[in-house]
C-alpha cells in the first residue's frame, strides 16, 4: 500500500498532455474576476444578460426549475449510477445564496455556501443591527459561515485577487447573503447578515482568493432547515465519492452560483487542468482548477462539486472545497471557462 494524490478527475499524463496540444486561443489566455455590479432593485438584470459576451453560452445554464424537473439535465448518463447525485445537488443548491456588498459606487455580488453553522443558545448578537440598538437583549442566534473568494469584497479587486490581502476597511453592515433566490418570480426575500471577514490561505507567491464570510440570523426556523440541508450534504459527499471509485466515474465539474446577479444557475463541465501550488502537513495538498463550465459575471465565489474530489474536510486547517474564482479571457474578450480558488485536497492509501 502506498500513498498518492489522488485528482479528483482521474487525472494522468494522457490528460496532461491533452491539455498541452489545446487550440492557441486557449493557451493563450488570461483571467478576469467574475464579480457583477448591480444597479438599485437590480432592474438591468435583463440587459446585462443579454450584452453578456458569452449569451451564445447561456443555454448550458439549468435553471432550478429545471432541475427539479430534470435533475439528470446536461449530465451524462454514465452518472445515473450516481444514485445520490441528485439529491446532493438540492442540497448544494440550497445551501447556495448570492452575496451583496454596498460599495462606494453601488452594489457588487457574487456567489456563496454554506458549509458550516453554529448556534448560539443565548448571547448577545453581533449583527450590526442588534449593535446599533442601545437596548440590546440576549437572544437565540446563529452563525452561518459562507465560503466564497476574497475579491467579492474588495473594490480593489486586483489586489484582493493577486496577493489574498484584503485592502479596505470591511464594514458588515455592507455584506448580505440572499438565500433561496432560485426564481424572478419570488416575491419573498431571504437574508442572513455579514459580521465577520475571515481571510485565509494567505501564502507568499500563492494566489489563492479564498476566503469566508460569517453571517447572522435570528431565524431559528431557517437555521434548523439548513442544518438539515448541510447535514444531508456531507453525508451524501461521502457515499459519491466512494461509489465513484468504485464505478471510476470521473471527469464532471458541476457550479452553482448566479450569473449576472440573478436566480441561481447551475453549469456542468469537465476540468481541463489541476494545479498544484503547494504541499502541507498531513498529506494535504492545496492545488487550483481550471474547467470547461459556463460561468459569468455574478459566479465569483459559486460553490464547485468536482467528482472523486478527496476532500480533507469542511474547516479551515482541515481541508476546504474550491470555489469559483475567474473567467477565461483571450486578449480582451471573455470566453467559456474558468478558474477555481485555492482548495486542499489529501493523499488518499490506494493498493
Amino acid at each position: 500500500m502506498f500513498l498518492e494524490f489522488r485528482l479528483s478527475y482521474g487525472q494522468n499524463q494522457k490528460n496532461i498532455k491533452e491539455h498541452k496540444t489545446m487550440n492557441a486561443d486557449t493557451r493563450n489566455k488570461n483571467y478576469s474576476p467574475d464579480v457583477e455590479y448591480i444597479t438599485e432593485d437590480n432592474k438591468d438584470l435583463k440587459q446585462r444578460w443579454d450584452e453578456c459576451p458569452k449569451n451564445g453560452h447561456h443555454k448550458e445554464y439549468v435553471s432550478i426549475k429545471t432541475f427539479q424537473n430534470n435533475p439528470w439535465t446536461n449530465i451524462a448518463d454514465k452518472y445515473k449510477a450516481l444514485v445520490q447525485l441528485p439529491e446532493f445537488l438540492g442540497c448544494m443548491t440550497s445551501l447556495t445564496g448570492m452575496i451583496l456588498v454596498k460599495q462606494d459606487d453601488g452594489t457588487s455580488t457574487g456567489s456563496g455556501f454554506i458549509h458550516k453553522i453554529r448556534r448560539v443558545s443565548y448571547g448577545s448578537c453581533p449583527c450590526h443591527i442588534c449593535l446599533q440598538n442601545k437596548e440590546v437583549k440576549k437572544k437565540v442566534y446563529a452563525i452561518l459561515t459562507v465560503t466564497t473568494v476574497l475579491h467579492n469584497f474588495d473594490e480593489n479587486w486586483d489586489v484582493a485577487l493577486e496577493s489574498g490581502v484584503f485592502s479596505e476597511n470591511w464594514e458588515p453592515k455592507n455584506t448580505t447573503v440572499r438565500l433561496f433566490y432560485d426564481s424572478n418570480d419570488e416575491a419573498h426575500e431571504i437574508f442572513i447578515y455579514g459580521y465577520n471577514l475571515l481571510e485565509t490561505d494567505k501564502e507568499i507567491n500563492i494566489h489563492s482568493d479564498w476566503c469566508s464570510v460569517e453571517c447572522v440570523t435570528h431565524d431559528m426556523k431557517l437555521v434548523q432547515e439548513l442544518e438539515t440541508k448541510l447535514n444531508k450534504y456531507m453525508e451524501l459527499q461521502g457515499e459519491i465519492y466512494r461509489k465513484s471509485k468504485e464505478l471510476s466515474l470521473n471527469d464532471l465539474v458541476i457550479i452553482v452560483g448566479h450569473p449576472h446577479g440573478g436566480p441561481k444557475m447551475i453549469s456542468v463541465g469537465s476540468p481541463t487542468k489541476v494545479e498544484i501550488l503547494k504541499e502541507v502537513r498531513n498529506y494535504q495538498k492545496w492545488c487550483r482548477y481550471e474547467y470547461d463550465n459556463i460561468t459569468c459575471h455574478g459566479n465569483s465565489g459559486s460553490q464547485i462539486f468536482i467528482l472523486g474530489q478527496p476532500l480533507c474536510g469542511f474547516g479551515y486547517w482541515f481541508g476546504h472545497p474550491h470555489n469559483h474564482s475567474k473567467c477565461f479571457k483571450v486578449g480582451s474578450k471573455e470566453i467559456k471557462g474558468g478558474c477555481s480558488s485555492v482548495g486542499v485536497e489529501h493523499a488518499v492509501e490506494t493498493d
